[in-house]
């Protein structure tokens, strides 16, 4: 079973190509606290979004949507396991958390890339998003935030996410951020679907700035 390694937080994200006023006034007031280079491999399905399910540094771990609130969507992370992982884990965590049926298994435990090119890459109902992130923390008003610039498949994009375990802290530091209640809380597999051309982009998205 996958344990629960971290507090839940209240998260509000946007994506595009570019946010030129909001990056200015983040640099200006919060706190640069750290920045991060890694590569995620995004597991993703046509219909589900209420799991966000990827493998970074030969690990396998989940976020599951546990609420929506104001806007904002509460994530709880898992972690599933190291690989090579047990096919049982692979059966009754991994693929239940996608939402389709376990394909069938040939061994007792997966290698990654066993896992991905036996299991993955030949499922017709599975999607693969390959991503580079180069991304800046910050602190501020009790929250964090980040920049990130992701790369999708090759393709480039955007992300500015506010989190907290306090959802009104959230909401507080996007009004003083100026982010407007018009503009869509967008998680990670939404937008890898949309940047993959899996569900379309809703206009409201494409003209953010």
């Amino acid at each position: 079973m996958a344990e629960k390694n971290y507090i839940p937080k209240y998260e509000f994200r946007i994506f595009g190509q570019e946010f030129p006023v909001l990056e200015k006034l983040i640099n200006e007031k919060a706190k640069l606290v750290g920045n991060q280079t890694m590569n995620d491999v995004y597991l993703l399905t046509a219909a589900d979004n209420e799991n966000n399910v990827k493998i970074r540094d030969g690990k396998m771990d989940m976020k599951v949507l546990e609420e929506t609130l104001e806007g904002l969507e509460r994530w709880a992370p898992y972690m599933i396991g190291d690989f090579p992982l047990e096919m049982e884990v692979v059966k009754s965590t991994v693929f239940p958390a996608l939402g389709i049926p376990s394909p069938a298994f040939s061994r007792t435990e997966y290698l990654l890339n066993q896992f991905l090119n036996e299991l993955v890459y030949n499922d017709p109902d599975l999607f693969v998003a390959h991503t580079s992130k180069s991304r800046n923390e910050f602190a501020f008003n009790e929250c964090e935030l980040e920049i990130t610039d992701v790369t999708i498949n090759s393709a480039c994009i955007k992300t500015i996410c506010i989190e907290s375990e306090d959802y009104e802290k959230v909401l507080e530091t996007k009004e003083i951020l100026g982010i407007s209640d018009s503009e869509e809380n967008v998680n990670y597999p939404t937008a890898l679907k949309r940047v993959m051309g899996l569900v379309e982009i809703p206009g409201m998205w494409q003209k953010i700035k």
